[in-house]
């Protein structure tokens, strides 16, 4: 199963013959042997890291979660699906690694005018157009673009649930956001999951800084089931 999809509008056929013609050289993407721009599946490297690629007809996707996408996919008949390298298997937590991951997506989907990625680990299916400015940002140094990787459960009571940051760093994150609204949580489960996402899970009971003077988030890692929870105290 790949990590990413890019989805095309085009069929299949379309999409193999628009393959052929991009310009691979100027995107700073080489293949593994010559003869593989002309084949539909093989070994492609990206800023020095290995992918594997597969075009495909579209097929049912298990989508969690659209973001700035409409939730018909039968606009697309066809996909990009992207992988590890086998020389980076398990590069999922090796965060630069998914950052050059996340940019390949940009530039392939840029070059074949790809209409949404689907997101596997987190089952997010997102437009391409927002896909492509969060990882921009990301890239120019802003936040980890948890919308498009990471679903959120907000319907337990006053609990935030991720599900598909465990795929990034090993944990899932629950914040317990007692007494804010879940709206004004997102705003600390962002910045929690930028960390985790980016420096790696969290292995002892810590205190970090909160978001405004005087309060600290409470992180406690359970090991044994691989969730970080966390709870927002306040000064008062």
């Amino acid at each position: 199963m790949s990590v990413m999809s890019l989805l095309i509008t085009q069929s299949c056929a379309e999409l193999e013959l628009a393959w052929q013609s991009v310009a691979f050289e100027k995107l700073g993407i080489s293949f593994a042997r010559e003869s593989a721009k002309a084949e539909t599946t093989g070994v492609i490297t990206f800023q020095s890291v290995s992918f594997t690629f597969s075009i495909q007809a579209m097929a049912h996707l298990e989508v969690a979660k659209f973001i700035f996408c409409q939730s018909d996919t039968s606009e697309f008949h066809s996909a990009i699906h992207i992988d590890f390298g086998p020389a980076v298997r398990g590069g999922n937590q090796v965060p630069a690694i998914v950052k050059v991951l996340l940019q390949l997506g940009v530039s392939l989907g840029q070059a074949l005018q790809a209409g949404a990625v689907f997101w596997r680990p987190g089952s997010i299916m997102s437009g391409f157009d927002y896909y492509a400015e969060a990882v921009s940002q990301y890239a120019d140094g802003g936040a980890f673009p948890a919308l498009l990787c990471i679903d959120f459960d907000t319907s337990y009571s006053a609990i935030v649930q991720s599900r598909g940051l465990n795929w990034l760093c090993g944990q899932e994150l629950a914040f317990d956001h007692t007494p804010l609204t879940s709206n004004i949580a997102m705003r600390y489960v962002v910045r929690l999951v930028h960390d985790l996402a980016t420096r790696g899970s969290v292995d002892q009971k810590i205190t970090v800084p909160g978001m405004t003077v005087g309060e600290t988030v409470l992180l406690m890692p359970d090991l044994h089931k691989k969730v970080l929870s966390a709870r927002l105290i306040t000064a008062n």
